[in-house]
């Protein structure tokens, strides 16, 4: 649980003529994080020989799928039937014809949509010619005469006209008051003068349908055009979905199957190879050995396996194996760099810690049984949110240790417990109780001493890092295992020398401190040399940090207390206090929600920086067993 679960290295030879099937039952296993295998005299893996033709097959199935997937709103699939399996898949796709039905028909509906597109956009331009009524544009084009359609600013409009008319004849502009479109005729002789001119007075081209005749007849035309194209055009999308309504169970069943087969004859090229095996490396967990064993054996002497020392180089892959109830903290754990394989898990004292620095942050009864509401109702809203809802999930479990805070700093929403008691006393009319029921830590009335017991707090939850650290280290590195002791004297020597200071212990403790500290210090020179020594002021920042704690506990307190002083309902207020009610109660809602956030950032933040970075170093290697995915 403190450690990731335990892992084997095994190599496997197999025969190449049963490797097909071994694979597969690999696959189904999906026990086996498969490495590249090098080895001399061995050659390097390469995809089994249907690989090139799985992968043809898969690219094509996916196109048509695709389509299919476009032409369906909808579509529900079958899982009744197994999947079609090594050569039998390929064979099956390979007779799969419905592909290049639904690529010709998918191409000749695009095309047909991309005409109606250019006859719609005529059209538009159509409605711009309509003060050419009487203008047959079919007779304005022949060998000596041309014209161009397009608009000029009106502002440059007598100019043109002007330059046109200076040609003698050889041009000339047919023009509507109405609109900034015209119509030159022009020689075709001359064409290089008119474009000169158009040119100068802005003139754009406006596209004019092929074949126009009159804009009035062409108009009819390019309707009756565009009325035959989108009925063939439903026809095509009607067949269309036809087909794949009949074909898409069938086509993804068997895209399924193609990409498991692409995934199994790909995975080869991780293999070592000879002319007549292949030697495949991989990681395994222990619990899961016996039962690769048993695959192993079924093969007789087509394969067998070797379970392989751990060379003290190797860092095995990791998978953690912390409790169900600890996985929103696993999730913490995760989400930054996982431990490596030799590394104790920080998932349980992220369990623990989290939630206790919560707690003494929020520190209120009521503000608890908030924590676990807001939670619980934050979970069901984000079920689908792999971050949110385990974020919610931490807050509920955070909402327990704050309760118990809030009964030892005797808080309830901002009020002690008899005063709570008295508000209630004053709406029934008849008291609820003659004194306080115990006498609480008062935060407010004890900053100091709260300051105080904060940082304690970080020495002793930075002293469980530092001996986290030195398990880490014993085997591995006895000299850092040290250095983590001798920061831990040093911990303990401060809190030695400092209790006497406030207190809380006899002068002696502080001679004894004193030593301790010092010797702390030497052993930490020695270990880890100057490093070490600069880095002795860094451990009384973290001690301090510790400290924002008290700090933001008080913030939340002043703002409860100010809610309850200006707007809590009274009995003496009437109908006011009615009014005031749903507004108490929301604007309390709203701070406990502040304090829930800002308590989850800085515990976070004490646990992942100050306390993590004691014994952890990180950088560990994600298991991925070779495994049927679900698709």
């Amino acid at each position: 649980m403190l450690k990731p679960k335990t892992m084997k290295k095994v190599r496997i030879t197999v025969l190449k003529s049963c490797v097909e099937e071994f694979i597969r039952s690999l696959h189904k296993a999906g026990m086996v994080d498969i490495r590249k295998a090098i080895y001399d005299g061995l050659e390097g893996g390469r995809p089994l020989g249907y690989f090139d033709d799985v992968s043809s097959q898969l690219l094509n199935l996916r196109t048509a799928v695709s389509l299919m997937r476009a032409n369906l709103s909808s579509h529900s699939q079958s899982e009744s039937e197994p999947l079609p399996e090594g050569r039998d898949v390929l064979d099956e796709a390979k007779k799969y014809s419905i592909i290049h039905e639904l690529k010709s028909l998918s191409h000749e509906t695009t095309k047909l949509s991309e005409e109606i597109s250019t006859i719609n956009s005529q059209l538009a331009n159509l409605a711009n010619l309509k003060h050419f009524q009487s203008v047959d544009f079919s007779i304005l084009n022949t060998k000596t005469i041309s014209y161009s359609v397009g608009k000029v600013p009106k502002q440059k409009l007598a100019k043109l006209s002007k330059s046109l008319d200076t040609m003698q004849g050889e041009s000339t502009i047919v023009s509507d008051a109405t609109s900034d479109i015209i119509l030159v005729l022009y020689e075709k002789s001359r064409w290089s003068d008119v474009e000169s001119v158009l040119s100068d007075a802005e003139f754009s081209d406006v596209d004019v349908p092929k074949g126009m005749t009159s804009p009035e007849q062409t108009q009819d035309r390019l309707k009756s055009e565009i009325s035959s194209k989108q009925t063939k055009l439903a026809e095509l999308k009607s067949k269309l979905r036809n087909i794949s309504k009949v074909n898409i169970a069938k086509a993804s069943r068997l895209l399924k199957a193609l990409e498991i087969e692409s995934e199994r004859a790909g995975i080869a090229s991780k293999f070592a190879s000879s002319t007549r095996v292949y030697v495949i490396n991989g990681w395994i967990l222990e619990d899961n050995f016996n039962k690769l064993v048993n695959i192993v054996n079924r093969y007789e002497a087509g394969a067998f396996i070797d379970d392989i020392k751990i060379d003290h180089h190797e860092i095995p892959p990791t998978v953690l194996g912390n409790p169900q109830i600890s996985s929103p903290f696993e999730f913490l754990t995760k989400s930054y760099s996982l431990p490596n394989y030799f590394e104790i898990d920080p998932t349980i004292p992220y369990f623990i810690g989290l939630p206790i620095i919560y707690g003494m942050i929020v520190g209120d009864f009521i503000y608890g049984i908030m924590s676990i509401l807001l939670g619980l109702w934050l979970m069901k809203k984000f079920k689908n949110s792999y971050v949110m809802y385990n974020v919610s999930k931490i807050w509920v479990y955070s909402g327990f240790p704050t309760m118990v805070f809030g009964i030892i700093f005797d808080e309830w929403a901002g009020l002690s417990h008899f005063a709570l008691l008295e508000y209630f006393s004053g709406w029934l009319g008849f008291p609820l109780a003659v004194g306080p029921l115990y006498e609480g830590f008062h935060r407010m009335s004890n900053i100091l001493v709260l300051i105080g017991i904060t940082a304690i707090v970080g020495m002793l939850h930075l002293g469980v890092g530092f001996i986290l650290g030195a398990i880490n280290e014993w085997h591995h590195n006895k000299k850092h295992s040290l250095a983590k002791i001798a920061w831990l004297g040093v911990e303990v020597g401060m809190l030695m020398a400092f209790l006497p200071v406030v207190g809380l212990a006899g002068s002696e403790f502080t001679m004894s401190g004193l030593i301790l500290l010092v010797l702390s210090i030497i052993i930490l020179g020695l270990t880890e040399g100057i490093v070490g020594i600069i880095e002795l002021p860094g451990l009384l920042g973290n001690i301090l940090s510790y400290t924002r704690i008290a700090a933001i506990g008080i913030v939340g307190i002043v703002i409860a207390e100010l809610l309850n002083e200006f707007l809590m309902p009274l009995p003496e207020q009437g109908f006011i206090a009615i009014i005031l009610l749903p507004l108490f109660v929301i604007l309390h809602i709203m701070n406990c929600f502040i304090a829930m956030f800002e308590s989850l950032v800085q515990g976070g933040r004490l646990n992942i920086v100050e306390f993590r970075s004691k014994f952890l170093h990180g950088g560990g290697e994600i298991f991925v067993p070779f495994s049927l995915k679900k698709y």
